[in-house]
């Protein structure tokens, strides 16, 4: 955790821009208990059209490319993975037409909006504030990152929808925040809710449950997820 929250403020250095924390750390950030730890640093670019992505600053500054979007960024504890989502402002304009891809750009979008500051720490390095996505963006987020994981993700991606959606603290917070969501966007969030909280309900089960985390997930706690963010992007 120490090598990780070291890097925000050299992405940021390197970037000359705000970090937004997506993934799993904003899942720990948000969770009354967190149940996991993560080794990657996610977050959202969201920048327009005439400015350099963050990627590519990080680049610029001496990272070294990792994955499609990634990049490993130098910090005092080691290196870090940091994936970079980005989004501009011509994305945002012009809407994909696939459902997936559409909810890939409104979802992260809404994150980078409404992402709200929080004070990190850890072992060894100075406090600092973060802005980090709110519940209810991270539930859109994740259902339509699970469309394109392997299968170890794609059990995260579900656990973790599952316990902010069941959480006593973040649960009805992110369900306030999804009622309230664009039209489009809660459409889309739907087509996903149902396709893996309801019709593959059963996969979605046994894939919480390859999680080691996920173990004590039973079929009526998915089937009560699908319920509750149902109810919500339906309103």
């Amino acid at each position: 955790m120490t090598q990780i929250v070291s890097a925000i403020p050299v992405v940021a250095e390197h970037t000359g821009r705000p970090v937004v924390l997506i993934g799993g750390l904003a899942v720990m950030c948000r969770l009354s208990v967190p149940y996991r730890v993560t080794t990657d640093l996610d977050t959202v670019d969201r920048r327009t059209s005439n400015e350099d992505s963050q990627l590519q600053l990080l680049m610029a500054a001496g990272a070294t490319p990792s994955g499609p979007v990634g990049a490993l960024v130098h910090t005092p504890w080691g290196e870090v993975k940091v994936d970079v989502l980005e989004v501009t402002d011509a994305d945002v304009s012009d809407l994909p037409d696939d459902p997936n891809d559409r909810l890939h750009v409104q979802s992260h979008a809404w994150a980078a909006s409404t992402a709200s500051a929080l004070l990190l720490s850890a072992e060894g390095v100075p406090a600092l504030s973060v802005r980090v996505a709110e519940p209810g963006p991270i539930i859109a987020m994740k259902l339509q990152s699970v469309m394109n994981r392997g299968a170890a993700k794609e059990g995260t991606d579900l656990l973790d929808i599952a316990r902010i959606t069941l959480d006593r603290a973040c649960g009805p917070t992110s369900r306030d925040q999804l009622e309230s969501a664009d039209s489009q966007m809660r459409a889309d969030a739907l087509l996903h809710t149902r396709l893996w909280f309801d019709r593959r309900d059963a996969q979605t089960l046994s894939k919480i449950r390859a999680v080691p985390e996920g173990r004590d997930m039973e079929i009526d706690d998915v089937r009560l997820v699908g319920e509750l963010l149902v109810s919500a992007l339906e309103h």
